[in-house]
């Protein structure tokens, strides 16, 4: 039986955990981004679909973030009897979830419609997008709902957790979780190396260089978003498997420690995820370019016409 004080909060821990945090707000540009799909789109595909459930899952994300941020400075957040962290972390989790649910559904569509154009699933109609989108969220928010039952199975209160069980007993909710990450991570990577291969083939033409350029630019900036946002977390979190059963307070609290950390990074893809709307389509682009210039006070842009969201490889 571990001492009672093993997993005792760390002050630091909890400064960076919250700043990190907070640092995650990505508001303005998902709300730019909502305002886009809203005002300038003209004609939707499954592939907008996909990306407007992103944003979805990015905004309740973001409005998530100071909350917690404030639950967790107060030692509240991973309180059994504190409902509103509860829910907090539900919804956490919940965005979390959603955004690689999405950013994969993303890589798959452009991957079938790049490599793959002629097969039947390219058809799909955009109230079929819509249907696949709704049971996205419900799968998720099944997954994610043990959240409201209390702390010992939610990574965020990692220090709350139990150490028994050896180092071979993984709980329910960790192999989910290692799911959540591995499967995703191997479809956007598949995904992307066949995309990036056919484009090598059809886009030999000097004249459609910029074209490849903004491909790999996009495939790319994928790869390493998922990568910086979970890799740490996924890492973390199997060693806290590993080392369950290790006798070594010191080692298990920097263990919790450094888990708490980098499950907080996964907040960044809040506001990392516009980096992949502006390569996604060039009505993105033009949207941030407006807000920006409005906030250095050069004022907007001529309007240009609504479009289609295109995707960037096609």
């Amino acid at each position: 039986m571990p001492p009672p004080n093993c997993s005792e909060p760390s002050a630091v821990v909890e400064t960076a955990v919250a700043t990190l945090l907070e640092c995650g707000l990505g508001l303005l540009g998902n709300a730019v981004a909502l305002w886009t799909f809203f005002s300038r789109l003209r004609v939707w595909k499954p592939y907008a679909v996909y990306l407007f459930n992103l944003v979805l899952a990015d905004l309740l994300l973001t409005l998530c973030l100071p909350f917690l941020a404030a639950l967790f400075l107060q030692h509240r957040a991973c309180s059994p009897g504190h409902a509103p962290g509860r829910v907090l972390l539900f919804l956490w989790a919940l965005g979390r979830s959603v955004g690689v649910a999405f950013l994969t559904a993303v890589a798959l569509d452009r991957y079938l419609r790049v490599v793959h154009p002629r097969l039947r699933v390219n058809l799909l109609s955009l109230r079929a997008a819509r249907g696949i989108s709704v049971l996205v969220w419900l799968l998720m928010v099944g997954l994610s709902h043990q959240n409201l039952l209390g702390p010992t199975a939610t990574a965020e209160c990692a220090g709350s957790e139990s150490r028994g069980g050896g180092p071979g007993g993984l709980t329910w909710q960790e192999v989910l979780s290692f799911s959540q990450f591995v499967l995703p991570f191997g479809l956007i990577l598949f995904c992307n190396a066949g995309i990036l291969r056919t484009l090598r083939r059809r886009l030999r033409d000097a004249d459609k260089q910029p074209k490849l350029q903004r491909a790999r630019a996009l495939l790319a900036t994928v790869v390493v978003l998922f990568a910086l946002c979970f890799l740490p977390s996924f890492l973390a979190q199997v060693l806290l498997a590993a080392f369950r059963g290790a006798d070594s307070c010191e080692v298990w609290t920097a263990l919790v420690h450094a888990s708490q950390v980098a499950s907080s990074l996964t907040g960044l893809q809040s506001v990392l995820n516009p980096v992949v709307y502006c390569f996604s389509s060039p009505a993105f682009r033009h949207s941030y370019r407006k807000v920006f210039l409005t906030l250095r006070g050069r004022g907007p842009e001529a309007q240009e016409p609504g479009c289609e969201l295109r995707d960037s490889d096609s």
